[in-house]
């Protein structure tokens, strides 16, 4: 059995894909460590045609048809790895030389214990290396961005224990429910970059500020009212998103045009609802400072 599973789910991105897997098999692990899964939703066979190249080199890789769209893409992809720890990993995020060699050294390190391992990739600011043993402090530490489909990993143990059929988790944020659901009390923060993301042309296509403003934050809610997370950790990943995403993302997609394909119906009502008139207007006011900056 290997001991990392990278599940990739993809659709049509054959260029990103080729670069992710790789930035896999040329960091000098042992093909008896790894295994790499690809979740297809593409129409045509050119992905498989490439994972059958990569399979003929001698190196473990699974190609798995899923005709059904959505990000419950992610979920099948997870479900098809066999390795101790299951690593969700989107098609664009390439590692850096050397680092996918550490992520499995650190999977063998933790295989003992198996605590939840979170790779935030350098964006947490917080040592390389950061443990919590409840789920309010995990979340606490990584507000919105445990969202993220690149920084999640399961172990497959604690996986097939927790509901995983297409009505058990969130259609927005399927990953993220397993997080959530899981009964695993200890966690690793890893926040060493170990990838970059490759730039994807028109990312978009669901209603942004409705999937985090409403959706995610929904999701948190809910463990506040089961008692697994406190209101003041709430409070904290409310108002962090509203200052590092929220308002970043208004302006580049709802105050200017910068060729994302995103949604943003309804998002005024969204954020009034969300964080209260006054803090609308200060999107506006913030948005309005910067494009006049920028254009000095």
């Amino acid at each position: 059995m290997p001991i990392v599973s990278i599940c990739i789910p993809t659709k049509d991105r054959l260029e990103h894909l080729t670069k992710t897997i790789d930035s896999i098999i040329n960091d000098g692990v042992d093909a008896n460590d790894f295994e790499i899964v690809i979740s297809d939703n593409s129409d045509n066979d050119v992905i498989k045609n490439h994972c059958d190249r990569i399979a003929a080199q001698g190196y473990n890789i699974k190609h798995v048809r899923n005709p059904v769209l959505g990000f419950y893409n992610s979920i099948v992809a997870l479900r098809n790895g066999s390795g101790a720890l299951l690593k969700l990993h989107n098609d664009y995020s390439c590692f850096l030389p050397g680092q996918f060699t550490y992520l499995v050294e650190l999977a063998k390190q933790n295989v003992g214990d198996m605590p939840t391992i979170f790779f935030a990739n350098g964006t947490l600011k917080l040592a390389e290396n950061t443990r919590c043993n409840s789920k309010d402090e995990f979340i606490a530490a990584t507000h919105f961005q445990n969202s993220w489909s690149s920084a999640f990993s399961i172990w497959k143990a604690d996986f097939d224990n927790i509901p995983h059929e297409k009505e058990d988790v969130n259609p927005m944020f399927p990953h993220t429910s397993l997080l959530l659901n899981s009964t695993n009390k200890h966690y690793l923060i890893c926040d060493k970059t170990v990838f970059e993301n490759i730039a994807v042309a028109g990312k978009g296509g669901y209603n942004l500020f409705e999937c985090f403003c409403l959706i995610y934050l929904g999701l948190i809610k809910d463990k506040v009212k089961a008692g697994e997370v406190s209101e003041t950790t709430f409070n904290a990943v409310k108002w962090k998103m509203y200052q590092k995403f929220v308002i970043p993302w208004y302006y580049k997609t709802v105050y200017t045009n910068q060729g994302f394909t995103f949604i943003t119906d309804n998002a005024d009502e969204i954020l009034k609802k969300t964080y209260g008139l006054p803090a609308w207007l200060l999107i506006r006011v913030a948005c309005k400072i910067k494009k006049t900056i920028s254009r000095s």
